[in-house]
């Protein structure tokens, strides 16, 4: 008994790290998100961002707040289309590539993302 209640408390210690690694990692996020990607998704990404006034038709940015993303279905996909552009992967010609970033900060980005749903 002692054993699974040493295991129950450090399942719980470790969920908990996460937790607050993740709010870490969306603050970061958040904040490479406004320099970023805020002129076109806007502040709390529903697509209305400074720029998104000045696009044509179907070249929008994403209501990231909906969720259901077109490309994105999972992180790895999301991570990509960061790197790579909206050229890169189909999509928008204007969404620019964030291919100076390194692999923690696009992570950061993709959880702060997440927190706009």
């Amino acid at each position: 008994m002692h054993t699974k209640l040493k295991i129950l408390s450090l399942a719980t210690a470790l969920l908990v790290v996460s937790e607050v690694a993740q709010a870490a990692d969306a603050k970061k996020g958040g904040e490479l998100y406004a320099q970023r990607c805020a002129m076109c998704h806007g502040d709390k990404g529903a697509g209305d961002g400074a720029l998104a006034a000045t696009m044509p038709e179907g070249q929008k940015p994403r209501n990231l707040a909906a969720g259901g993303y077109k490309y994105a279905t999972d992180d790895a996909k999301f991570k990509e289309l960061l790197q790579k552009g909206g050229a890169g992967v189909g999509l928008s010609v204007l969404m620019p590539a964030q291919s100076d970033l390194k692999d923690a900060d696009l992570e950061s980005i993709i959880a702060f993302v997440k927190t706009l749903k």
